[in-house]
């Protein structure tokens, strides 16, 4: 019986460093039958030239951006071009194992969407000892509460069904492709996590985001405030898309989050996280001191 093609879709941006290496792994996969889906978001380095030497091999369909239009949307748009039952998606300083899409396949079944753990690599691709399900609880199932607060599914980590992303559409342009397709997925059915590394998942100063937790400056209050509005809006979004036995739960959440908003103490939003403190967690490798340091952080309002 012929397998089903897999398209593995990589976003590139001033990679020059590391995307050649990233290449190779991807080109090295066992499984076929398999495309290799490349957008360069107008990069100004040496990526474009390092592209350009791919252009002839078979499996591999490269895009250049004409401009700059961000992350999400390169991302979106190159997910667009995927003729894959399955997709895949490759961060351009990552190494892959060569057995990643082979397992990820095996292991998906009836899920919309499966994941495996990474290990953490520095610049030069040496272990850092630390592995993602390290400093996250690694989660199968289909409750997204936990997903308010915490990212327990990396987009480099996960193989998903064509028919997720094609239910996901349009991605909001605030929302990382990842966050936003591993949310969709639990409303759908839910989430499998295969524990096993099948990456190697590069840290360094260029890093799109910070994976290892870093000790974060005081926020001005207008920073506060803006961080506040987004959070808010994710919600909105969470309560929009979610199923109905999960909607009592997000209207209230939303209805005590948003009264941050004026700017004095919310003791209700206090007390509601407490009942669902377990959920909200669930994916937070967390203390119970912690937990209840970080309720309290979030019942205090927020000014403009």
């Amino acid at each position: 019986m012929q397998k089903p093609l897999i398209s593995i879709v990589m976003c590139t941006y001033n990679g020059a460093a590391y995307v050649e290496e990233q290449i190779a792994s991807l080109l090295a996969q066992t499984y076929r039958p398999l495309e290799i889906i490349i957008s360069d978001d107008a990069s100004v380095d040496g990526t474009p030239d390092i592209l350009r030497r791919y252009e002839t091999n078979p499996i591999i369909r490269i895009f250049y951006q004409k401009e700059n239009i961000g992350l999400t949307k390169n991302f979106a748009f190159a997910s667009e071009q995927a003729q894959g039952e399955y997709i895949a998606y490759a961060d351009q300083d990552d190494i892959w194992m060569e057995n990643k899409i082979e397992r990820l396949y095996q292991s998906i079944g009836a899920y919309m969407l499966v994941y495996s753990d990474s290990e953490l690599v520095d610049e030069k691709g040496q272990s850092l000892q630390k592995r993602l399900s390290d400093i996250r609880n690694m989660y199968t199932g289909d409750d997204s509460r936990g997903y308010i607060w915490y990212s327990v599914v990396w987009g480099h980590g996960m193989l998903i069904k064509r028919s997720l992303l094609l239910q996901s559409l349009p991605i909001p342009d605030e929302i990382h492709h990842d966050i936003w397709l591993a949310f969709k997925a639990l409303t759908l059915g839910g989430i499998l996590y295969l524990d096993e590394v099948l990456t190697k998942y590069r840290q360094h100063m260029a890093s799109t985001s910070k994976t290892l937790p870093q000790k974060q400056p005081a926020r001005k209050e207008a920073q506060r405030y803006i961080d506040y509005e987004k959070k808010r809006h994710w919600i909105t979004l969470m309560e929009q898309h979610e199923r109905p036995e999960f909607k009592p739960f997000y209207q209230q959440l939303l209805k005590l989050y948003s009264q941050k908003g004026e700017g004095q103490y919310v003791w209700p939003l206090v007390f509601f996280m407490l009942r669902y403190r377990n959920e909200l967690f669930r994916f937070a490798k967390k203390s119970y001191a912690s937990q209840l340091v970080e309720i309290l952080k979030q019942g205090r309002g927020e000014r403009r």
